[in-house]
């Protein structure tokens, strides 16, 4: 009949999506509401999905926001006032010619933050300023601050400040350091629909060293340690000097010299006894 061939039609049609759902988290467009995603691609029908906290719908919770449905994928916008750090969201799938139910979870996390040991500059020179994200869940938005006298004062690109973020690692570059306005520590702040984070990261500016001063300072004060020494030795005890003198070896012309005055004497010595 009719009837039968469609249902065997549809029956052929009917295929139950491929592996478990995939879920994860984002913040959204504002910055200030949680996203809960959840997708179970390759079934028809579409699979039907269900956001849970602690066992309970999340459809039927006041702190949601929105929920949109599409296709393969359900989305879940909380209000971030409900948040904690480590609270653990279910996603649970369902499918007309499944009878297991296969699950997801998020655990959403606080940002937590690491930077480079405190870095120095010398006047004139460019500095590069590090901070790392280790932990957040969803991602979160890295912001540097100038100091904690005008905390909300956002330090914004450009000028002597360059500031690049690849993946979880925001690094802030000052260029032409100065010892008067760069100096200090400055506040590197990660943030998330979960909350804040903030790691100072502390900067020394210092005048540039005169190396060819110092090596000729240490030359000179060297000189005159050994012409002080040395001094010292001949005023006190000056015979080892007049030995180490008179110990020198003549050259062969002075050896010439008093072999004629010797020979003249001779000759003197002689005439005298005649």
């Amino acid at each position: 009949s009719p009837a039968s061939v469609s249902d065997h039609v549809l029956s052929l049609l009917i295929d139950p999506p491929q592996a478990t759902p995939k879920c994860w988290a984002e913040t959204s467009s504002s910055g200030q509401m949680l996203q809960l995603f959840c997708s179970w691609p390759g079934g028809y029908p579409h699979p039907t999905l269900h956001w849970r906290e602690e066992g309970q719908d999340l459809e039927n919770s006041s702190w949601v926001i929105s929920s949109t449905s599409s296709s393969d994928t359900h989305v879940e916008t909380l209000n971030s006032s409900h948040l904690s750090h480590r609270k653990v969201f279910k996603c649970v799938g369902s499918h007309v010619v499944k009878q297991e139910q296969p699950a997801c979870t998020v655990e959403i996390k606080l940002p937590s933050l690491e930077s480079d040991p405190p870095q120095t500059c010398f006047v004139g020179d460019n500095v590069t300023l590090t901070c790392r994200v280790t932990e957040s869940t969803p991602a979160a938005r890295l912001s540097w601050l100038r100091d904690i006298t005008q905390p909300e004062v956002e330090i914004q690109p450009g000028g002597r400040f360059l500031i690049a973020q690849e993946g979880n690692v925001s690094r802030l570059t000052i260029q032409n350091c100065s010892q008067g306005t760069d100096g200090g520590c400055y506040v590197c702040k990660a943030q998330n629909p979960v909350g804040l984070r903030e790691l100072f990261v502390c900067l020394t500016v210092k005048e540039p060293v005169n190396i060819v001063g110092v090596v000729g300072a240490v030359v000179v004060l060297s000189l005159l340690t050994v012409l002080t020494v040395t001094g010292v030795v001949l005023y006190y005890n000056p015979l080892p000097c007049l030995r180490a003198c008179s110990a020198v070896p003549r050259n062969a012309d002075s050896g010439d010299v008093l072999v004629l005055v010797d020979s003249e004497d001779d000759e003197e010595g002689k005439g005298s006894e005649e």
